[in-house]
């Protein structure tokens, strides 16, 4: 009934979720040791233990992709992209929940990065002869363009009528759309790292902090660091990322 909230922080935070707001679960299980259930983004879930259960410990380990909090969807990058060119960023003066299932869909896909970049890598011009520097940047070019190509579509899809006459390469030239693309790669290299240097740390204790708490808690400020760099991207601000996007872009 709250037509207004995200649907990817619902009972999360300050949005409150009561079970009476629910319907009857889709899926209601019991999971034994070893058992592996699938939750897509967005589903409101909940657990507990069984009563009159076994008086053992019960643990789970949940294990998230959060390509919805780190700004990796196409969602974000185009409202990043609309920003930064100086454009409304709402769809007909409201906000995206209020579009169709569909549309909204088409938009909070997560980028094709990481193991999801492999369809379009596929495509890239790549051939022996190359050096492994060379791979990597003709890899890069071609990451950039598709992502780039399929935000413009993405854009078109949703919004028609603001987009009508306009050919998605056109949309990418007159909304840059190949320099928010190297931004986005640029952030998420700069996420991936950060967590994978957290993960370790939290291991195996590579910095001096005398718990795992305190060794997390200071990459936990880097990651939000991080955000706030994309965030003033799309300001405007100058910084060396933005300056070095623009050019990754133009090469």
């Amino acid at each position: 009934n709250k037509l207004a909230s995200d649907p990817f922080a619902r009972g999360k935070g300050p949005d409150k979720l009561q079970l009476e707001e629910l319907k009857d679960p889709l899926i209601e299980t019991v999971l034994e040791p070893g058992s592996l259930l699938y939750m897509p983004a967005g589903f409101p879930h909940t657990t507990d233990t069984i009563e009159g259960g076994s008086k053992e410990t019960s643990i789970h380990l949940t294990i998230g992709i959060d390509t919805h909090i780190w700004g990796l969807t196409y969602a974000f990058m185009r409202s990043c992209a609309l920003q930064r060119a100086g454009q409304k960023t709402t769809f007909s003066d409201k906000e995206d929940t209020s579009l169709t299932p569909e549309h909204y869909q088409l938009l909070h896909e997560p980028l094709p990065l990481g193991f999801l970049a492999a369809d379009i890598l596929s495509r890239a011009t790549v051939d022996a002869s190359m050096t492994r520097t060379e791979r990597q940047a003709a890899n890069t070019r071609a990451l950039v363009d598709g992502m780039a190509l399929e935000l413009a579509r993405r854009m078109a899809a949703v919004e028609p009528e603001r987009f009508e006459g306009q050919e998605p390469g056109d949309m990418v030239e007159q909304l840059q759309l190949k320099v928010a693309a190297v931004t986005f790669v640029q952030h998420y290299q700069r996420i991936m790292g950060i967590q994978r240097r957290m993960y370790l740390d939290g291991k195996i204790g590579i910095t001096s902090a005398p718990s795992t708490l305190m060794r997390v808690q200071q990459y936990m400020v880097m990651l939000d660091a991080a955000m706030e760099d994309l965030l003033g991207w799309a300001q405007g601000r100058a910084s060396p990322t933005a300056a070095a996007a623009a050019a990754a872009a133009a090469a």
